[in-house]
């Protein structure tokens, strides 16, 4: 299952990539969750939090878990604060 982000994920909008993200993991015909970065255009540690909750609560439930389209100022906030690799899938 894709949740497809946009805009800007920050303290005022986290909540919604929050909840989108968790339904995603619950949702039984789900068996793995990609959370697409690709038109987001800012993310602030908020955002990064849930992006690592997310990642948390799919481990738990055995869903697979990645972030893709990562890129530009996004990708350098997640490579800056350490988390790019434990949330990017180069591959996919």
């Amino acid at each position: 299952m894709t949740v497809v982000a946009s805009g800007v994920i920050d303290m005022a909008t986290v909540d919604q990539l929050e909840a989108a993200v968790a339904t995603a993991i619950v949702d039984d015909a789900a068996t793995a969750v990609v959370v697409d970065l690709s038109e987001v255009r800012l993310l602030d540690s908020a955002g990064i939090a849930a992006l690592l909750k997310g990642r948390r609560q799919g481990d738990e439930r055995g869903r697979r878990y990645r972030v893709t389209g990562v890129d530009g100022m996004v990708a350098e906030v997640l490579k800056i604060t350490g988390v790019y690799d434990h949330l990017v899938d180069d591959a996919s």
